[in-house]
């Protein structure tokens, strides 16, 4: 089953609430037991960029949550592929985020890629 644009705007705004509630179980939920995540933020937090399995992934996620309390998704858009959908949305301080996700319709993600934006908030604003 490949996506259709209905389908991924619908995926992309519950991943967001999902989010938004902080319920770490409730996260972990969607994403697969061997799911890979690779991300120059979470350098930051577990020293590795790559981090593989759920509960390596869910440790970071816990981790970040400590330390972004007031953490927020705004999703901006999404885009969709034949097994992969891609939220773009606004994170911490503003910060713009566009996260690949590898996942099929109904199914856990299995990959995530995050890329952040190069530039501060202030000089996107124009």
């Amino acid at each position: 089953m490949v996506w259709t644009p209905e389908a991924a705007l619908e995926f992309g705004r519950e991943h967001v609430m999902v989010w938004n509630r902080h319920d770490l179980k409730e996260i972990a939920l969607l994403y697969a037991p061997d799911v890979e995540l690779v991300s120059p933020f979470a350098e930051e937090i577990t020293d590795s960029s790559t981090l593989k399995g759920r509960e390596a992934v869910v440790r970071y996620f816990g981790a970040a949550l400590d330390r972004y309390p007031d953490l927020r998704f705004e999703l901006v858009d999404v885009l969709y592929c034949v097994d992969t959908v891609t939220l773009y949305f606004r994170s911490i301080g503003g910060r713009m985020v566009a996260e690949v996700l590898t996942v099929n319709p109904g199914e856990p993600i299995s990959r995530v890629q995050a890329h952040y934006t190069c530039t501060p908030p202030s000089a996107r604003d124009v």
